[in-house]
């Protein structure tokens, strides 16, 4: 399945979307990135949703921590439930650098521990966007149902987590008008992406 992922408003072009030839589209789970009406124009289309929680800096060690991921846990919970997400479905953290494994074992373990518990308390489940190292371990410590791959193609792991990524992110042109990255979603019923219609 091909898809894209956009920090940007994508009001207006949900039918240039699917006119492109893309089926389903990474939205923030934040008013400012994924407005409700956005994000109903989108699946009106017909177009499948897979839900990213970003907010601040997740770029560096420091942002990590228990409460950070029960913040973040309880802030990604509340919009999903705002915008109908559909129980069952995915919201992937993001821990947006190629993190050592000291910072997987330690804060970043942490953080995924705390945002786990407070998504699956609310009926979703969390997984990861990073590198490949970043998701395979925190896929292994359970704290991650799947790994959303990063474009950047240094990172740790990249190829050798590849083949099991849920989504790989790649650079490309949309022609869409929109800023975004493109994705290749192999499955998306493994990858927790959601409908108008049900996961």
């Amino acid at each position: 399945m091909k898809g894209l992922d956009t920090a940007q408003i994508t009001t207006g072009k949900a039918q240039d979307i699917v006119d492109a030839g893309f089926e389903a589209v990474g939205i923030y789970l934040r008013e400012d990135r994924a407005p409700k009406e956005m994000v109903d124009e989108l699946l009106s289309a017909g177009l499948q949703i897979w839900s990213i929680y970003e907010k601040g800096r997740p770029i560096e060690t420091g942002y990590f921590s228990t409460e950070q991921g029960e913040i973040d846990g309880d802030r990604a919970v509340a919009y999903a439930n705002l915008l109908g997400q559909t129980s069952g479905s995915q919201i992937y953290a993001t821990a947006d650098y190629d993190p050592s494994e000291d910072d997987i074992n330690g804060p970043i373990t942490d953080y995924m521990t705390a945002f786990h518990a407070k998504v699956r308390a609310a009926g979703y489940l969390a997984s990861i966007y990073s590198s490949g190292r970043a998701c395979r371990m925190m896929i292994e410590k359970g704290v991650a149902h799947t790994g959303w791959l990063s474009e950047s193609t240094g990172f740790a792991e990249h190829e050798d987590f590849k083949p099991n990524a849920s989504i790989v992110q790649f650079v490309g042109s949309t022609h869409t008008g929109l800023n975004a990255d493109l994705d290749d979603i192999p499955d998306p019923v493994v990858a927790g992406l959601w409908t108008a219609g049900g996961a």
